[in-house]
């Protein structure tokens, strides 16, 4: 599945950021960080295996393609190589962060057709790793503004529609 780091900041224009690819951090093992590892909130850390560590481009590790797996060991979720892309598979693994000037946060709510790998929190928002279908949407509830918005998935475009707005 390709892979995609998008950013969203509803209090802010313009509120959407994409990044063709999702940088992961080499120390103390190489693993993906979902969430603020760290800080103040909660975050889950993805191990990468050995061979995507050896196909990623360039001197940091930037996963632009990965399969998702469970260690049969540990049952832990794992991103590793994907096998032989399906040219008829639409999903791309995308890293969230939804995020808002307010100290109140925002909530993110992905379809049931979106899959949620893991979870973490951000100052002020959310980070989500997903298994994200073609076609398929994302809400992020700003309550500080009273906003409401679907950020859509095309290929590799998203696009952010805004639902609702405060009076």
């Amino acid at each position: 599945m390709q892979a995609y780091a998008v950013e969203f900041l509803p209090a802010r224009r313009p509120p959407l950021r994409i990044t063709d690819g999702v940088s992961a951090s080499p120390l103390p093992h190489p693993h993906l960080v979902v969430g603020e590892s760290g800080g103040a909130g909660k975050s889950a850390r993805i191990p990468l295996t050995a061979r995507l560590v050896a196909s990623s481009r360039g001197n940091g590790t930037t996963i632009h393609r990965a399969g998702i797996y469970r260690d049969p060991k540990s049952g832990r979720i794992v991103l590793g190589v994907e096998h032989a892309p399906d040219e008829t598979d639409a999903r791309a693994l995308v890293l969230l962060a939804a995020s808002s000037s307010f100290p109140d946060g925002v909530s993110v709510i992905p379809e049931k057709t979106i899959g949620l790998i893991a979870q973490g929190e951000m100052q002020k928002g959310q980070q989500l790793l997903l298994i994200w279908p073609d076609g398929d949407r994302v809400v992020v509830e700003d309550p500080a503004r009273e906003e409401r918005y679907a950020i859509l998935r095309s290929g590799d475009q998203f696009e952010s529609i805004l639902l609702t707005e405060g009076p």
